[in-house]
């Protein structure tokens, strides 16, 4: 089809640590009870219409994020309609964690360095699958976005 289009998010979770001096990293900050930065930006990549969700993130926040996330997550929009048969019609959006390249860890940690290394790691592991899920759009929403 002509019109259509693969969009995958890309989440950058890794780069230059704020000002805020607490304990935990930054996109972890809480915005409202048992709400988080990261899970926000989940949410509005969900409410973009991505296919894919890719959160660029360290090796040692990879694992507390991905216990709060999971693995993946259900469109708004699929949820929201009335269906007989709600487990055949919901459409669940998969969540890949990407890891920082280890020669990047202390010379190109930024946010915009984790956006590059999230949107070729998305191009190159959709490529390998198939021609025909490679994203051709990819939308940016950043956790300290609030």
């Amino acid at each position: 089809m002509k019109g259509s289009f693969h969009l995958a998010g890309i989440i950058p979770v890794s780069g230059q640590e704020l000002d805020f001096g607490m304990d935990w990293h930054d996109s972890m900050m809480p915005i409202a009870p048992n709400y988080m930065a990261v899970e926000r930006a989940v949410w509005e990549c969900l409410w973009a219409g991505c296919e894919t969700i890719w959160i660029v993130c360290g090796d040692d926040m990879s694992p507390l994020i991905r216990h709060r996330i999971g693995e993946w997550a259900l469109d708004p929009v699929s949820v929201g309609r009335m269906d007989p048969r709600p487990s055949h019609t919901r459409r669940q959006v998969p969540i890949y964690y990407v890891p920082v390249r280890a020669k990047d860890v202390g010379k190109r940690d930024c946010l915009s360095w984790s956006v590059i290394q999230g949107v070729i790691t998305a191009y190159s592991v959709s490529m390998r699958l198939s021609r025909w899920v490679a994203p051709e759009r990819y939308y940016i929403a950043f956790p300290y976005g609030v």
